[in-house]
């Protein structure tokens, strides 16, 4: 770990930690005309409101810590960190004598998810190779600022990249607990156990992968063993949920369905499960047939991207969750603001009313709005990083990353 604390020595640590709080403080701003008292934001623009963090009625109170939180509806480990919090801010509340209650619970979650994004692109430093760039553009990347503190899921990201540098760095027992910890937030930090064990396959050498496998399963088990006990049947209707869930106008296959290839989104889910299966295929293809060893980065990044490119929706969280890997699997800069900028006028369109999108004269004919063809360039974006990826997989380019030299 010499060479991380080298990475944040000289006064990269401030830089990074003063451009997180510049992401934060704009997320604040986004969200100003959300908190005037009586104001009718709320009614008027609530996808602009609308947050995952916000206080439950019992938040003053630890009842929730092994139930789910206070409101009895979040993950395990989501439920745990909650509870503490609105505990904490119940707590502050009546050491200063005012009702902070509602509102401290909203800025002590704002605080704590923007010390785990200063986290994630430490992170994010330690593993690139490219000196503090890749820090620096992730930091500042816009989509953090427009979802990211609202949803519990920067924990599951920041447990995402901290399991890929242990990998990387030799510590396939932390890397499991760290996959065990983010799956308990939100089920995407698997890709990098299904990373680590195609590679294993590659190499026929099963022993580290069969450790991360371990680490991940106890790690699970043990943050959700007694909440799955206790209210097994909510668990099993969450993931009878998810594989029910339908098509979204945002995903591929909305977009399919607009374009007339299929007659209608419904249509098109029905394939959703037969393409998620083959784009996993191709990606174990890639990795056991390539000439030269692909990257954990690479793998894990084809892999989350074909999950998203082929499930049933594609929203500015997903945006979130490949934010990191684009910038460590890519490293183009160009690419990466442009995606970013296409992502914050496609957020705009979900926030502001219909009326005042932009009017599409050359596409009227065609029966779509600024948000459709919105729509269609993220995808056509996320298309190119799987196609680009794959190619420098294929051509023997790897992620540069300072761990990939083994542990220190």
């Amino acid at each position: 770990m010499n060479r991380l604390r080298g990475r944040l020595g000289g006064g990269h640590g401030l830089q990074l930690a003063g451009l997180v709080l510049y992401t934060a403080v704009v997320a604040h701003l986004l969200r100003l005309p959300c908190r005037v008292p009586g104001g009718a934001v709320a009614e008027q623009v609530p996808a602009l409101c609308a947050t995952e963090v916000g206080p439950a009625a019992t938040s003053g109170t630890m009842s929730g810590f092994f139930t789910g939180g206070p409101g009895g509806d979040q993950h395990a480990l989501v439920g745990m960190i909650s509870t503490v919090v609105g505990w904490l801010a119940a707590r502050l509340s009546a050491l200063f004598g005012a009702d902070l209650d509602g509102g401290g619970f909203v800025r002590l979650s704002v605080v704590l998810l923007a010390l785990v994004w200063l986290a994630t692109v430490v992170v994010v430093s330690g593993l690139s190779g490219r000196g503090r760039a890749d820090a620096v553009v992730l930091a500042l990347a816009p989509v953090t600022a427009l979802v990211g503190f609202t949803t519990w899921d920067l924990w599951a990201v920041l447990f995402m990249v901290l399991a890929l540098l242990c990998h990387e760095r030799g510590r396939p027992g932390p890397a499991g607990v760290l996959l065990g910890l983010g799956a308990s937030v939100a089920l995407f930090p698997l890709v990098v156990l299904l990373a680590v064990l195609l590679l294993a396959v590659r190499h026929r050498q099963f022993r580290d992968a069969a450790v991360v496998l371990a680490g991940t399963v106890v790690a699970w088990l043990l943050v959700n063993g007694p909440f799955v006990v206790a209210a097994w049947e909510r668990e099993l209707d969450r993931f009878r949920g998810a594989g029910e869930r339908p098509v979204e106008g945002a995903s591929l296959w909305g977009v399919w369905a607009r374009a007339g290839t299929v007659p209608g989104a419904a249509e098109a889910g029905q394939h959703v499960l037969l393409a998620l299966l083959l784009g996993c295929a191709a990606v174990l293809v890639l990795t056991l047939l390539t000439r030269r060893e692909p990257d954990v980065v690479q793998v894990a990044f084809l892999l989350l991207a074909v999950l998203v490119l082929l499930g049933p929706s594609y929203s500015p969280v997903h945006a979130l969750w490949l934010a990191p890997l684009v910038v460590l699997g890519r490293g183009h800069w160009l690419e990466f603001a442009a995606w970013q900028l296409v992502e914050v006028l496609w957020w705009t369109t979900l926030v502001l009313p219909e009326q005042a999108w932009p009017v599409l004269p050359w596409a009227g004919s065609a029966g779509w709005d600024a948000q459709d063809l919105l729509a269609a360039v993220r995808v056509l974006f996320l298309v190119w990083f799987v196609v680009a990826v794959a190619v420098d997989v294929l051509r023997g380019r790897t992620a540069i990353r300072a761990g990939a030299s083994g542990p220190e």
